[in-house]
């Protein structure tokens, strides 16, 4: 794994609500890895575990682009959360569906998120937001907005 060692071997808590945050609930699983010309291509599975307006965790599958003579790169998938979500309206439980896409360089990401097809308390839930964070560690931080 080039882009994600040291994140991905971290394991947390997933309680509290003071910040929008979220940190990897431990290794990707299923990783395959494939290099064409300067660019190394990678699929894995993983968890992350949110705090503040989401607070639970989501399971999903990312691939990871990387330019190997640059070290800048993409990274896109999706991911299902499961937990309590908090919005304007209160808090509601259940499932939503996320997909997600980020470009990376200098060591950290940014991009974004959509929510759809919730299921239990989140059926009524979409939205959009931002993530961000450090590749070293894949702690980052997020923004959410939501429709309800």
């Amino acid at each position: 794994m080039l882009v994600f060692p040291v994140g991905h071997a971290t394991t947390s808590t997933c309680t509290g609500t003071t910040s929008n945050a979220f940190t990897p609930t431990g290794p990707p699983t299923n990783v395959v890895t494939q290099t064409i010309g300067q660019f190394v291509i990678t699929t894995e599975n993983f968890g992350l575990c949110f705090t503040g307006s989401f607070n639970g965790t989501t399971q999903g599958t990312v691939t990871l682009v990387i330019n190997t003579s640059t070290g800048n790169g993409i990274f896109f998938g999706q991911n299902a959360f499961t937990g309590t979500v908090t919005t304007s309206s209160g808090s509601s439980s259940g499932t939503i569906l996320s997909p997600f896409a980020a470009s990376f360089s200098n060591g950290n990401f940014q991009g974004q998120f959509t929510l759809y097809g919730g299921t239990g308390g989140l059926k009524a839930v979409s939205g959009f937001g931002t993530i961000q964070g450090s590749l070293a560690t894949f702690v980052g931080t997020y923004t959410a907005t939501f429709f309800t």
